[in-house]
């Protein structure tokens, strides 16, 4: 190989360094003209929300203020025709109305709670004859019990004494003694 003098190297080394500085000082120029587009857009953002931020205030100052006259309007219109008034005094009736229905209904109750008190002690009463009436039921079953058991003895002792009766009706005809 041939020796490649060192001032040859030096100028394409130096060569190479002045392209690389020259590639970053227009990738350098590059950033700075975006940043300053940057800039714009971020100034024109900031001066488009201030413009909305005073439309939205002078809005909301508008509208409360229409808000305040209607409200004003509508009182004035119920007080000039005492709406407000009617509206209580009807409100009042409607209460006075609903209390009569109440104590109308309160009054139904009670009637009907006495007469079901009523009908409850006429029931009680009914229960009671009934009890009355089944004990006496279950003592006259019991007597008859007793006059039928005294009824089948009766009979069982008229038998006997009817056997006895032909018993001895007999005897004298076949007993050697009676036919003495």
């Amino acid at each position: 190989h041939p020796k490649i003098p060192n001032c040859v190297i030096l100028i394409c080394f130096l060569t190479l360094k002045v392209q690389q500085f020259s590639e970053k000082a227009f990738l350098l120029q590059l950033l700075k003209t975006h940043e300053n587009a940057l800039e714009r857009q971020c100034s024109e953002i900031t001066n488009q929300r201030n413009m909305l931020l005073q439309t939205f205030d002078a809005t909301k100052k508008k509208v409360t203020e229409e808000e305040e006259k209607f409200i004003k309007e509508i009182t004035d219109f119920n007080n000039e025709y005492e709406i407000t008034k009617k509206r209580e005094f009807l409100m009042k009736e409607n209460v006075k109305i609903e209390i009569s229905d109440l104590e109308n209904q309160a009054n139904i109750l009670k009637k009907e709670m006495k007469s079901m008190e009523h009908e409850s002690g006429q029931l009680n009463e009914l229960q009671k004859q009934k009890s009355e009436l089944i004990e006496e039921l279950f003592s006259l079953q019991r007597k008859l019990k007793v006059f039928e058991d005294k009824k089948n003895e009766a009979i069982c002792i008229t038998k006997y004494l009817e056997a006895e009766k032909i018993k001895i009706s007999e005897k004298p005809q076949n007993d050697a003694e009676c036919l003495r």
